[in-house]
């Protein structure tokens, strides 16, 4: 906490402190969700323009080039946002028991509740998956690594001029997808600490 926070704290009164934390906890929560809908239309944009420019004959180099960047780059954005989806998810349970602390309720019934702890439940189901941030991330992380991965075996096959390089390029790519996929989808399927 910085010094001025803390100065403006000392006349408060504890429900006004825990307002103040309330309204810090919903501000952080709009700038990860501003942050995450921002990246989530950047890599997949990003991705599939690289795969549609190299779609005609490339130099290897460039294959190389533009899938080991895109790669490394997208890589690095999936960590940021797993460290950001564990801050979100901390955020959301934070104004949860602030809910709680303030009394704040929306049902009527005089029990807590508020915008954070009367989400709704998350059951909608497409295709017979159940629709949720982190599947949704999930999908499009491991589109776009898949993607740069294909590229880069594609050119590196190329390069060592084996025959049918954009084939198999493009199966090693589709296989690294569905790993990553995996992968997400085991973090994703631990419980969440409470």
């Amino acid at each position: 906490m910085s010094q001025s926070s803390a100065e403006e704290q000392v006349g408060l009164s504890p429900t006004d402190r825990l307002r103040l934390d309330y309204q810090q906890t919903t501000d952080l929560l709009r700038t990860l969700t501003d942050v995450r809908f921002k990246l989530l239309a950047l890599v997949p944009t990003l991705s599939g323009a690289a795969v549609v420019f190299t779609g005609r004959p490339t130099a290897p180099v460039q294959l190389l080039a533009l899938g080991g960047l895109g790669l490394a780059a997208t890589l690095g954005v999936l960590f940021y946002d797993l460290r950001n989806s564990e801050i979100y998810d901390y955020a959301i349970r934070r104004a949860q028991r602030i809910e709680n602390e303030l009394g704040i309720s929306l049902q009527g019934d005089g029990t807590p509740g508020g915008l954070f702890s009367e989400r709704p439940s998350g059951t909608i189901r497409l295709f017979g998956i159940t629709a949720d941030r982190d599947r949704g991330l999930a999908l499009v992380y491991s589109a776009a690594l898949g993607g740069w991965t294909y590229l880069v075996v594609w050119g590196a096959l190329r390069a060592a001029h084996v025959g049918h390089a954009r084939v198999v390029g493009a199966a090693v790519g589709l296989i690294a997808g569905l790993f990553v996929l995996a992968e997400l989808a085991r973090i994703h399927s631990r419980p969440t600490p409470r």
